[in-house]
């Protein structure tokens, strides 16, 4: 006698499970995965919002950082004040004024030229008055910085007929750092 082949289990015909419900199970797990795909991608897009903000290049500066901003700022407006400053009857306060600021190269060219600006601002009886409007740091780290001063200010002298003449300088102040001090090292008019 043959076997009997047959697609029956043991004690009972052979169950199909309906076409609707795998499709059913496939749709279920489907949408599982992607809620738990957009939850992942949430997640890594907080993490890298957090690191972004917390990076060193989105932080606030630490308190040294302002206070160094803040001594360049006020090194550099001392300077351009002392230049923009200048009185006929006491020439060598208004130089000294400048000294006391200045360090390196800066200071080497503008005492070799002090005595003979001493003599132009005393022969034409010359007053320069002014004042910082305002300031901005350009570039600065721990040794060096670059600052732009913006002053406003009037000239009287022989030349005007001892009438107030507007004198508005830009000055580009380059700073060194050297005992603990802001110094100018370089400056430059540029408007």
């Amino acid at each position: 006698m043959a076997a009997d082949r047959s697609d029956r289990r043991p004690g009972g015909p052979v169950r199909r499970i309906p076409t609707e419900s795998v499709l059913y199970l496939v749709a279920l797990v489907l949408a599982c995965a992607c809620v738990v795909g957009g939850v992942v991608v949430v997640q890594q897009a907080r993490a890298d919002a957090r690191t972004e903000r917390e990076s060193p290049a989105t932080l606030a500066p630490s308190e040294a950082e302002q206070a160094r901003y803040g001594e360049a700022l006020r090194a550099a407006e001392a300077t351009a004040e002392a230049l923009v400053n200048i009185d006929y009857r006491d020439p060598e306060a208004s130089f000294e004024a400048v000294r006391e600021t200045s360090t390196g190269t800066f200071l080497e060219q503008y005492d070799a030229s002090a005595g003979s600006l001493v003599d132009l601002v005393t022969q034409f009886e010359s007053v320069l008055t002014g004042t910082v409007v305002t300031s901005a740091v350009s570039s600065i780290d721990q040794d060096d910085a670059t600052v732009l001063v913006a002053t406003d200010g009037t000239v009287e002298n022989a030349q005007t007929g001892q009438d107030a003449q507007a004198r508005n300088f830009r000055i580009l102040v380059r700073l060194v750092r050297e005992d603990d001090r802001w110094l100018t090292d370089d400056l430059e008019f540029v408007g």
